[in-house]
């Protein structure tokens, strides 16, 4: 599994369950449906069966069985065409745009990499991170 695309069909899911029942939920379903669209057979009319649900949502109520439903629908989609990304970071940014209490932050770090992150603030080193083994710096 590609963590990256995960990570990025998890917000992407969020973002999508967090409009549902806001003023942003045409716009999400709108470009949801362009990824459906991309879908194949059973699969996209599941989905679009799916997103229609969405619209009866409550506003604030943020299923949790939702965003697992949608995460794995969108990795789906993602793994089968990870060119899609744009589209599904598009939904992400959605959710900011019209909730800007609300960061979305992906990070990633492959090998013996470290991902020093924060979300709102500033983030301060007294001197750089320092190596978990020493001999890597050598």
């Amino acid at each position: 599994m590609n963590q990256e695309l995960a990570e990025l069909a998890a917000s992407g899911a969020t973002a999508l369950v967090s409009a549902m029942g806001t003023d942003a939920w045409n716009e999400a379903k709108r470009l949801m449906s362009g990824l459906i669209a991309r879908a194949h057979g059973s699969r996209r009319r599941e989905l679009a069966v799916a997103l229609e649900w969405g619209s009866t949502a409550t506003r604030g109520a943020v299923d949790p069985q939702a965003v697992d439903f949608w995460t794995e629908a969108l990795f789906q989609l993602l793994d089968r065409d990870p060119a899609l990304a744009q589209d599904v970071m598009a939904l992400v940014t959605l959710r900011t745009a019209h909730r800007p209490d609300v960061a979305v932050q992906v990070n990633s770090a492959t090998g013996s990499g470290e991902v020093f992150a924060v979300q709102h603030g500033d983030q301060h080193f007294a001197s750089g991170p320092r190596s978990r083994d020493r001999e890597e710096r050598s």
